[in-house]
C-alpha cells in the first residue's frame, strides 16, 4: 500500500507559495504534496488567479527535490500533464490533450493547469514546486472555456481518491526517461499539425503545430519553416 505524504490544509493563500516557504524553513525531502480546500490568491499562469469553488476541487503542490539541472525543468511540465491525463483516463474521460505550454484539455475545454515554480542558486535549482489545478466535481464556471470531471461524466468523484492517484502517477512519471515522457507527450499534442495563432511582439503570427520538445519550447512552421516558439514570449491566441 503506498504511504501518502501529503498535508491536507482546509484555507491557504497558495499551495505553491506555502509548500516553498515550509521547505525553506523545514528542509523538506519530497515526496511531499500539500493540498488545499481553499486557495485565498490560488495563481495561474502569467499572474493570473486561479478559479475554484471550495472543497470542489484538486489545489496540490508537489516537492521535487533537486532537478538535476536548469534544462531538466521542462520536463516537469510533463510529468504534471501526463499525470492528470492518467487520471482523466482511468475516470473514463475521451478527448484528453495536453495545451503547450501548461494546460490539458477535454475537447476544447480547460480542465487542469500546471504552475511551476523553483528555489535558485547561482548554478543549481535547489527545489521545485509543480502546483496542480485539476477541476473535479465544479459545474459552473465563470468561464465557458472550462469544463470538470463531474461534467464529463455525470457523477461526483471522491477528491481525495483522486489526488491520491495524481501523487501516485506524479511521482511515477519523475522516474520516466524524458524521451519516452516526450513520446506521450506528443501523441496527446492538443492542435497537433493544425493552425494557431499566437501573439508575439504586439503581432498576431499563425504557425502549424508539430511538437513539444525536450527544452520545453514548441516547435512550429511558418510558411513551412521549422522554428521554435518559447512559452514566456508568446500568448496562444486560438
Amino acid at each position: 500500500m503506498t504511504k501518502y505524504n501529503i498535508e491536507f490544509l482546509n484555507e491557504v493563500e497558495s499551495t505553491n507559495t506555502y509548500l516553498k516557504e515550509k521547505v525553506r524553513k523545514q528542509g523538506l525531502v519530497s515526496p511531499y504534496c500539500v493540498t488545499a480546500a481553499v486557495q485565498s490568491h490560488g495563481k495561474g499562469q502569467r499572474k493570473k488567479a486561479w478559479e475554484s469553488e471550495p472543497y470542489d476541487n484538486i489545489l496540490a503542490s508537489f516537492l521535487v527535490n533537486k532537478p538535476r539541472s536548469f534544462n531538466d525543468l521542462s520536463k516537469l511540465n510533463y510529468v504534471a500533464a501526463l499525470a492528470v491525463v492518467d487520471c482523466l483516463q482511468n475516470a473514463g474521460i475521451a478527448h484528453v490533450a495536453i495545451k503547450w505550454p501548461n494546460d490539458v484539455y477535454v475537447a476544447d475545454k480547460k480542465i487542469a493547469g500546471i504552475l511551476i515554480e523553483n528555489s535558485l542558486t547561482a548554478r543549481e535549482v535547489k527545489n521545485a514546486v509543480v502546483g496542480i489545478g485539476l477541476n473535479v466535481n465544479q459545474v459552473q464556471f465563470a468561464s465557458f472555456n472550462a469544463t470538470s470531471m463531474a461534467l464529463k461524466t455525470a457523477k461526483t468523484w471522491d477528491t481525495t481518491q483522486v489526488l491520491h492517484q495524481l501523487y501516485d502517477t506524479f511521482y511515477y512519471y519523475l522516474k520516466q526517461d524524458l524521451s519516452k515522457l516526450l513520446l506521450s507527450v506528443n501523441e496527446l499534442l492538443f492542435k497537433k499539425n493544425e493552425p494557431v495563432t499566437f501573439e508575439q511582439d504586439g503581432r498576431m503570427m499563425e504557425y502549424k503545430i508539430k511538437a513539444v520538445l525536450a527544452n520545453g519550447n514548441l516547435a512550429v512552421l511558418l510558411n513551412e519553416n521549422p522554428i521554435e516558439l518559447e512559452h514566456h514570449k508568446v500568448k496562444w491566441i486560438l
